[in-house]
């Protein structure tokens, strides 16, 4: 039998706490689900609030069933007996100790709850619990809501920048534009940011560049799309570009700003 050293186990506890505290500031109860009536419902949810059908549904209850037989929890916010939102994800390769969160969805109407952060907690304790280090996901960085909760409010590291990486997505949060990602990665022994917005680093103010991101990018998708097209291709030379070029994302201000760190990581190292 392994023994868990007492740091790593006190890591767990108290992630298990957040979780439960995220749960009940939010007035729900965040638990693991695995039957099909509630799969299937899971399935419903997401396609309510990517405004899709059947045909373009981000995800079918029987996948959602193969992960949970698999190991792979799936995990919905329930208030009484209705569903306000749910997560789901998979194990990467063991070497990476590393939990992959691909889809989570809380119905406008259920937003501004942080239900979404209860979710992600719940997640987090699940993967600490099973010897995890590190989760990932991806989202979409035109979105400022979900950057500012990835970055700011979780404290989640930005590592690659995707251009298309989903191709055409047939619902009405995405379509008619390239499903552009920022693939980030979260130190799940982290405790979570007290003060969200500014570097975690002291990068210095000479090599920090400002990206603004428009207010509310799905709007202007619906109602101005070449606009919006415009704004992505913008946002893909700005921190795709510099990704690549070596620069970091080092955080994500209220006001909508990336907060970029254009220093080579040679003259990071000698800073």
């Amino acid at each position: 039998m392994v023994r868990i050293p007492d740091a790593v186990r006190q890591i767990v506890i108290d992630a298990d706490q957040d979780a439960s505290q995220a749960a009940h500031r939010s007035g729900v109860e965040v638990r693991e689900i695995d039957d099909m009536r509630s799969l299937s419902a899971v399935q419903r949810l997401y396609e309510a609030v990517w405004r899709t059908g059947p045909t373009g549904t981000p995800v079918t209850a029987d996948l959602l069933r193969a992960l949970v037989i698999s190991g792979n929890p799936v995990f919905g916010a329930y208030e009484g007996g209705e569903l306000l939102g749910a997560c789901f994800g998979f194990c990467s390769p063991p070497a990476t100790r590393n939990f992959h969160s691909h889809i989570a969805g809380v119905p406008r109407s259920a937003q501004g709850r942080s239900i979404g952060l209860a979710l992600k907690l719940r997640q987090r304790s699940w993967a600490l619990s099973a010897h995890m280090q590190t989760m990932t996901w991806t989202f979409d960085p035109a979105i400022r809501r979900n950057a500012h909760f990835n970055l700011a409010k979780l404290g989640a590291e930005p590592v690659e920048y995707f251009s298309d990486l989903y191709g055409a997505m047939d619902d009405s949060v995405n379509r008619d534009d390239a499903s552009d990602r920022l693939l980030v990665r979260w130190r799940l022994d982290r405790r979570l940011p007290h003060h969200g917005g500014r570097p975690a680093d002291q990068a210095s103010p000479a090599d920090l560049v400002r990206v603004r991101v428009p207010g509310d990018i799905e709007a202007m998708r619906l109602e101005d799309p070449v606009r919006a097209a415009a704004w992505r291709l913008e946002l893909r030379r700005e921190l795709g570009d510099r990704m690549r070029a070596g620069a970091r994302i080092v955080g994500f201000e209220r006001d909508g700003h990336y907060l970029i760190d254009t220093a080579t990581p040679k003259e990071q190292e000698i800073a």
